[in-house]
């Protein structure tokens, strides 16, 4: 809407916070997730801190620049609506690669890794509890039931039972010796004990794995579980164990897994055959990984250049709209939506994701509802910024402060300092925001542990909101600082020692210590805040140095440390930088603290070259008060 025109607040008010809702319901669907994404596509920790690291560059280099030249143009609504799209386009696009990875077409159905070893204990008991007596031929091994392959090859003349009829070559002995003990020692790699395969004889053996190739997860599973040595061997034992049975040289009985003779053993060869096929595709699995990487590094870091601004925009157009109206007390009041958003539909699409097997009956994973919710929700918001109230004069009164912003930070030695602890922190912060959810999955927890650790952060910030200007004005904001450091790494340490996925739900209450007390000391203090115009600037500094520099460099060397030293060494490091940063901050910040000249802040009485003369009284009023 043009200010020309007669402005309706309350129907202004309503589109803005509606934008910002949906928006950040969109946001809270996809992107604490996507880290989980890149790993189902088979990327390492330091590909995946390249990608966001990357992108996060993008971000914090064009938003800018589209943001200043959608204003100098006045086509802020034509900018904001193609970001919003090219936003869409961009994360919409990702799915299309899980097409080149099996992992990512997998339905929860399909048992994973760690899921193995009680899935394979399942089967064991249900093979024992219906063990069928081996069917006596002339051809016949000896079937030891106590499993103890070690003694059976130790003897070649143990003595018969009644039913068994002796080997015709010790040859032929030692090729079936050798099978089952390539069945045994797979057994051991796909997650039973010794003792238990110890304790299986040879015909329960081959039920075990009769039953397991007959399930079509399983393929899925064994290939994912072995390495290329131990394939190759699973292809041997199964290749002789298949040559040996139709030779008659291993019988067993036909009602072994209640399926016919024939039936049950085509099933293990046409399995063998796609494993095979499987196989050979894995052998390229590093060539089609390093693809997967290069095209999501290139879409999403191209797809920021134009998705950027949007967050940039719609926040300057809001705060010139209203100070065109002369009311920004309202500005800000926005930003509640946004945690409202967060607090609420992270633990609905991860609840919807957890009770989802193939979605829509299709042979497509559950992660991809993140994406479809993330679209719905865009769209959305596409729809409601046809009418975000935007201020497109030509002659504008807000003019950006940016320079002064950055003489008050980086030309003063307590701005620097803060630049440094935001740096910091903005380091540790993309450690466990990237990272915490792989922890979680390692430990087996359900994406819905995943979204409360979303909804409880976010949730937590509201009741600070009323408490960070007492607590601030009592400790100072240095000491304020400080004391976020130290709930920091107290956070990130107790990460290190998670046990159980669901401990991980107190820690977060700890982030309105970590991030709104962090924030509002930073931003009150007296050495950034002199107007409302310059407050905007330095609040813009410090988001870039945060939310850009100090993210996307945390992103790229924590995932640099996960792979080399593993994730808890990784929260233990973020604990001691945090904890050891401390110290300096408050020595340095006392050290740079300006002499109490006078009460009264001047900068406040220089009434601003674009406040309106008849409120000079006023301004002086104010500048008196809070000086």
């Amino acid at each position: 809407m043009e200010l020309t025109e007669p402005v309706n607040l309350i129907k202004s008010v309503f589109v803005c916070n509606t934008f910002n809702f949906l928006f950040a319901a969109a946001k809270s669907c996809l992107f604490p997730f996507l880290t989980l994404y890149l790993r189902l596509l088979g990327l390492t920790a330091t590909e995946t801190g390249i990608i966001i690291g990357a992108k996060t560059i993008s971000a914090f280099i064009f938003a800018p620049l589209w943001a200043l030249c959608s204003a100098k143009f006045r086509k802020r609504r034509l900018v904001l609506m193609f970001s919003i799209f090219m936003m869409a386009l961009t994360y919409l696009g990702l799915t299309l690669v899980m097409n080149v990875n099996h992992a990512a077409t997998a339905c929860p159905g399909d048992i994973p890794p760690g899921n193995m070893k009680g899935t394979l204990k399942e089967l064991l008991h249900n093979i024992k509890t219906n063990r069928t007596d081996i069917q006596p031929t002339k051809t016949q091994l000896q079937l030891n039931q106590t499993g103890d392959i070690t003694s059976l090859m130790k003897t070649s003349k143990s003595p018969l039972q009644p039913t068994d009829l002796p080997m015709t070559t010790t040859e032929k002995e030692k090729k079936v010796n050798k099978i089952f003990d390539y069945g045994r020692k797979l057994l051991i790699e796909l997650g039973l004990s010794k003792a238990e395969v110890d304790g299986l004889s040879n015909s329960d053996m081959i039920g075990l794995f009769q039953d397991m190739l007959t399930q079509k997860n399983w393929q899925t599973t064994i290939r994912q579980s072995l390495s290329p040595e131990e394939m190759e061997e699973f292809f041997t034992f199964l290749d002789q164990a298949v040559d040996a049975i139709s030779k008659g040289e291993i019988k067993v009985g036909k009602k072994i897994t209640k399926r016919s003779l024939k039936d049950t053993w085509q099933n293990i060869k046409t399995n063998l055959k796609s494993l095979k096929t499987a196989w050979t595709v894995k052998i390229t699995e590093a060539e089609v990984e390093g693809q997967i990487f290069l095209i999501l590094l290139l879409t999403l870091v191209f797809g920021e250049v134009f998705a950027s601004p949007v967050e940039k925009i719609a926040d300057d157009a809001w705060f010139e709209f209203l100070e065109k109206i002369d009311n920004l007390e309202k500005y800000g009041k926005q930003r509640i939506f946004t945690s409202l958003a967060f607090i609420i539909f992270p633990i609905i699409v991860t609840l919807i994701v957890d009770n989802t097997t193939c979605l829509f009956s299709l042979r497509m994973h559950p992660i991809s509802l993140h994406f479809y919710m993330f679209g719905g929700f865009l769209g959305l918001t596409f729809l409601v910024a046809f009418f975000y109230p935007t201020s497109n004069s030509e002659k504008r009164k807000y003019k950006t402060k940016i320079t002064h912003a950055l003489n008050l930070t980086f030309c003063k030695c307590e701005g620097l300092f803060y630049i440094l602890t935001l740096l910091i922190v903005g380091a540790i912060y993309a450690s466990y925001n990237n990272f915490l959810f792989w922890l979680i999955e390692d430990l087996h927890g359900k994406e819905l542990t995943m979204g409360l650790c979303v909804s409880i952060a976010n949730l937590a910030e509201i009741p600070m909101l009323f408490f960070s200007g007492p607590l601030v004005r009592k400790l100072g904001n240095g000491m304020a600082v400080c004391l976020s450091m130290t709930f920091l790494a107290g956070r990130t340490l107790f990460y290190s020692y998670l046990w159980t996925p669901w401990a991980v739900l107190p820690a977060e209450m700890t982030h309105a210590f970590t991030h709104t007390i962090m924030w509002y000391a930073v931003l009150s203090n007296p050495v950034f805040s002199s107007n409302p115009t310059v407050d905007r600037g330095v609040r813009s500094v410090f988001s870039s140095i945060y939310f850009g520099v100090g993210f996307s460099g945390g992103s790229i060397l924590s995932g640099i440390v996960y792979d080399h030293y593993g994730v808890n060494i990784l929260f233990r490091a973020c604990a001691v930088i945090a904890i050891a940063w401390c110290p300096i901050f408050v020595i340095m910040n006392r050290c740079c603290a300006r002499p109490s000249v006078s009460e009264i802040k001047y900068t406040r009485l220089l009434t601003s070259e674009d406040v309106n003369s008849d409120s000079d009284d006023d301004w002086l009023e104010h500048a008196l008060k809070t000086g």
